[in-house]
């Protein structure tokens, strides 16, 4: 009886490490509708589920169609046509993000039952700390990545335009200042309360898109960040492995199938991750890359027009959009450096000391663990520091660009 009372306690604390790791993502993914709906979920959880999309899809059409609209058919000036090109491509940027993680849901689900199994199965408290450490990391990512969005980009949405109160236009009629500038057909987004509403529902749309942003970027975090600490208690496995004092024929036989079984399993998960999220992260690279040249260019516009308000919180949406592509490049890096680690750690070990059958087994792991490990977006562009410097070069030219032809 005392040992089930253990076993249960164990369990209990192997599932509150877990529940920890997701904890962030958690809720933000489940209050947008994009949480994975397990196959035991009632009836009634399903359809909620499936009006968060309904109601997540208009809130995006209510950014992207009348913006759209406003800028053929009504707006001539150019300049201020690449001023409304912003928030449309952000929500853009968004509603892609969002369909494909409710296209990916089985896959996503698929790989948090992986991470969850592999929490339960952590017996040793030394590779329940090294999980631990590399949950946290992932962890504080998305936690900081949520602050910066949020702070900067419903400042956008809510002091921007209510710091600019009435204005007068030239032709002379007083118009109040949106977030989104937007056209619709069939009613003056302008009198009452039709602009209360219209304000309403942008303010939410960018709390949406805000939210998809950090989702993705959190769930990409903790999964690498999980790979990440599969690969550390492979080096723990390696070490032990090599400083094994009287490493005997079977003792060596039962850890060298331990490190491969581990090590296959390791390749599995990350492999199936990034299917999962491979599209998700080539639409937050490319899209954050044009959103950078975008946002420092509105910077200066703001700057040029003396609007401190504005010009504080672009420079705030300007830091989001780079930490969440920081984000992102720092970990695939995190996990290259850690793989690079497994490798130098295979290449090092005493294998000499091993019976000679067994060490020449190990020919194939290391074969296997001097290969770094990666992720890329899309299949394309690799999740490195050296990416990240290269998109902040490619925004600053487009910028420079940009102001150059249109000043």
């Amino acid at each position: 009886m005392k040992l089930a009372v253990g076993d249960s306690s164990k369990t209990s604390r192997r599932e509150d490490d877990y529940n920890y790791a997701v904890q962030v993502i958690r809720v933000i993914m489940r209050m947008i509708g994009v949480w994975p709906i397990p196959r035991y979920a009632s009836y009634a959880e399903r359809i909620a589920t499936r009006l968060q999309n309904v109601l997540c899809y208009f809130l995006f059409a209510f950014i992207v169609v009348p913006g759209l609209l406003l800028m053929f058919l009504k707006e001539r000036n150019f300049k201020r046509r690449v001023r409304l090109l912003g928030p449309i491509l952000n929500c853009w940027m968004g509603c892609l993000k969002y369909t494909l993680l409710v296209y990916h849901a089985r896959e996503i689900l698929s790989c948090l039952k992986q991470a969850r199994q592999d929490w339960r199965e952590t017996v040793d408290w030394r590779d329940r700390k090294v999980m631990l450490s590399k949950a946290k990391i992932g962890r504080k990512f998305a936690i900081f990545s949520a602050v910066f969005m949020y702070v900067g980009g419903l400042s956008y949405r809510t002091l921007v335009p209510l710091s600019k109160g009435r204005m007068l236009t030239p032709m002379n009629t007083t118009v109040r200042a949106l977030s989104c500038p937007s056209y619709f057909v069939k009613f003056d987004e302008q009198a009452s309360p039709a602009y209360e509403i219209v304000f309403t529902l942008q303010f939410f749309a960018g709390l949406l898109t805000y939210s998809v942003t950090v989702g993705a970027a959190g769930l990409a975090a903790f999964f690498i960040m999980h790979v990440c600490g599969q690969l550390g208690i492979l080096i723990g496995k390696l070490q032990h492995l090599s400083d094994m004092p009287e490493p005997e024929d079977r003792a060596v036989a039962i850890l060298l199938a331990d490190i491969v079984e581990h090590q296959i399993k390791v390749k599995s998960f990350l492999k199936q991750v990034e299917e999962t999220m491979r599209y998700v992260l080539l639409v937050e690279i490319v899209g954050c890359t044009i959103l950078l040249c975008l946002t420092g260019y509105y910077v200066i516009m703001e700057w040029e027009s003396s609007d401190a308000t504005a010009m504080l919180t672009m420079s705030v949406i300007l830091t989001s959009f780079t930490i969440s592509i920081f984000t992102n490049c720092y970990v695939g890096q995190l996990l290259t450096d850690q793989s690079i680690k497994v490798g130098s750690m295979t290449s090092t070990m005493n294998w000499h000391r091993l019976p000679y059958k067994r060490a020449r087994t190990l020919i194939l792991v290391m074969a296997v663990s001097n290969m770094p490990t990666k992720i890329s977006a899309g299949k394309m562009i690799e999740m490195s520091l050296p990416t990240f410097s290269n998109i902040v070069k490619t925004s600053m030219a487009y910028f420079n660009l940009l102001r150059k032809f249109i000043t």
